[in-house]
């Protein structure tokens, strides 16, 4: 246990000093911190991860094929619950089916399962940024596809790991310098996108809230449950199945808000799910390390 604990602390530590700066500071915005998160820290890390250990293809497909069977399995689930409630949503459904694939797991994942884990991660996470970006906008705006493909073409995230598995796939060795400048810049970026996510924590309003605790636990049971269906269906084994039960029970991800904020689509309900759902995770994280070792 304490073994998990060492794991699990360091990473809500520095969320909780984030959640203490913005509920301590004046400041409203820490919007320069985002863009350096953003545009630097993440995608030299997604690039570093996608470079340091050899990727199967087949290994990758089927991690890509886990995401999408467990975001689908929730939003059809939620979609179902919501019409037999008689409740009309929309970015509530992005909520509940787009996990947070990175802020929270990647740190967790790498200490826990080094950087095979974090390969299987990032890997992940290629799919779950793709609908964020392309059907989650446009589910939360209700507007045209090509505005989410628009909005898509601005995550940088995405181009360092798709040129990054390129790369690995072709054996293509990046030089020494650059790798070791790409190295320092992906340790700055962990720490970073945790203390965001707990400055934007600290400004959340809990609305809602038999809504909220029900789309909450369709984010992280059912997601589990979808969890567990895809690795058997897809005879994912080792790491690679840890680190897809282990994302399939994530909190919402805080995109979700952003998106729901930005088109005026549900902010506050959204924000709330994503707010419940990250407390509910310093306990499932733990138990789920336990578990899966």
């Amino acid at each position: 246990m304490f073994g998990i604990l060492t794991i699990v602390l360091p990473t809500f530590l520095v969320i909780f000093i984030g959640y203490l700066f913005g509920k301590t500071s004046k400041t409203t915005t820490i919007t320069p911190v985002v863009d350096i998160a953003f545009y630097i820290g993440g995608p030299a890390l997604t690039f570093v991860a996608m470079m340091e250990k050899e990727v199967v293809l087949l290994d990758a497909g089927k991690i890509w094929a886990a995401c999408l069977i467990i975001s689908f399995g929730c939003g059809l689930v939620a979609w179902v619950v919501f019409q037999l409630l008689k409740q009309k949503h929309s970015a509530l459904y992005v909520a509940i089916a787009i996990m947070n694939s990175v802020n929270i797991p990647f740190p967790v994942i790498y200490l826990a399962y080094g950087s095979e884990g974090l390969l299987a991660a990032t890997l992940f996470s290629i799919p779950n940024i793709i609908l964020i970006c392309s059907l989650g906008i446009y589910i939360t705006m209700g507007k045209h596809w090509k505005d989410g493909l628009r909005e898509l073409a601005r995550v940088p995230v995405l181009y360092a790991a798709v040129i990054g598995l390129l790369l690995n796939l072709n054996h293509i060795v990046v030089p020494e310098l650059i790798m070791k400048s790409l190295n320092l810049i992906a340790m700055m970026a962990i720490p970073l996108v945790l203390i965001v996510l707990g400055f934007n924590l600290s400004k959340v309003r809990l609305t809602a809230l038999p809504t909220t605790l029900l789309a909450s636990f369709l984010r992280i049971f059912v997601g589990f449950a979808f969890g567990l269906l895809s690795v058997n269906l897809l005879h994912i084994e080792g790491v690679y199945r840890s680190v897809v039960l282990f994302d399939s029970a994530m909190p919402a991800a805080a995109n979700a808000a952003v998106i729901a904020t930005k088109y005026n689509s549900e902010a506050e309900l959204v924000s709330s799910v994503v707010f419940v759902t990250t407390l509910i995770s310093l306990v499932s994280i733990p138990f789920l390390l336990t578990v899966f070792g």
